[in-house]
């Protein structure tokens, strides 16, 4: 039987954090409900409007991260099993992969359409409609469907802001950003369709070029992010302006204690987990030592799971 065999199951999460997941979750499918339905409206009003398209190809990559994040939470309960043996604490990391490379290609796709349209001075055309016997503007129909569609993903970015926080899981944190900045794409698609009823062709292709670059800026962003975690990076905070305190946490908790000579930890990110190893500089180390540092790392944080201990040999950096 291989070691990765003999290795113990991952840590079953708190009952606080097991709740926010199915918070998190249950807000996922809030978030296909809604943002279907925004699609749809914003498939009815956008006529001829090249940032209105943009804005609407935005909604429907909305609807990417939540059915991510549910594919991966479904496949993360499995559990162990003889071909995944320590676990499916990963499938949020690949959740997050997935996510961004869809946002990086669409995008990238959106930016050189905008630009084509720019430079090949293709104007849009809105015309008019009837409502209740009235004729009126198209364009005052695309920027009251634009003002909706910014609505529910700023109310369901803030929620899952709060989750992602309890669950230290930056897939998530992602998408609750995503969402809560969908008021500048909805602002930018409201000055280029003003800018058509004022008679400035180019306002409508300038704000699909902003709402595009938006999208790719999240997919590179994310992209970068999700193959530095699945590389075993050194952990980072949520916003990815710092390294995670952790495991700067754990290092001092076992450099405390009385016969440590001192220690190193390198520790990777596996979904909501850190797990790693821990370099001692003790020269040799008895079994009870080995259960003592391995019982402060699972009393110090919920996150940390599948800590090793070895010592630090002269040849390690």
């Amino acid at each position: 039987m291989s070691d990765d065999a003999l290795r113990p199951p991952p840590r079953e999460l708190p009952e606080r954090q097991r709740q926010a997941l199915h918070r998190a979750e249950r807000l996922c499918w809030w978030t296909l409900l809604w943002m279907s339905l925004v699609s749809a409206l914003m498939f009815a009003a956008m006529g001829g409007s090249q940032a209105m398209k943009t804005a609407l190809v935005e909604d429907l990559l909305s609807l990417v991260p939540a059915i991510a994040f549910l594919v991966a939470s479904r496949f993360r309960r499995k559990g162990v099993d003889a071909e995944y043996i320590t676990g499916r604490e990963r499938a949020f990391d690949i959740n997050f992969l997935i996510s961004a490379v869809a946002l990086a290609g669409v995008g990238l796709a959106l930016v050189y359409d905008g630009l084509h349209t720019l430079l090949t001075a293709t104007r849009p055309v809105v015309g008019s409609i009837v409502v209740a016997g009235h004729v009126i503007w198209q364009g005052w129909v695309m920027i009251a469907a634009l003002a909706v569609s910014a609505v529910p993903p700023i109310i369901l970015g803030r929620k899952k802001l709060k989750l992602a926080r309890q669950l230290s899981l930056k897939p998530l944190h992602t998408d609750a950003d995503m969402g809560k900045a969908d008021w500048m794409t909805a602002l930018a698609g409201i000055a280029g369709v003003a800018g058509i009823g004022f008679g400035l062709w180019w306002a409508d292709a300038v704000a699909a070029l902003v709402i595009a670059g938006s999208i790719l800026h999240d997919g590179a962003s994310n992209l970068r992010g999700a193959v530095r975690d699945l590389h075993d990076a050194r952990p980072q905070e949520l916003e990815r302006d710092a390294p995670d305190p952790l495991p700067d946490r754990l290092c001092a908790e076992i450099s405390a204690l009385p016969w440590m000579d001192g220690c190193a930890v390198r520790l990777h990110e596996e979904g909501f987990h850190l797990s790693g190893i821990v370099l001692l500089h003790n020269r040799t180390l008895t079994a009870a030592q080995v259960e003592e540092v391995r019982a402060i790392a699972q009393a110090l944080d919920w996150r940390l799971d599948q800590i090793d201990v070895s010592i630090r040999t002269s040849d390690q950096p």
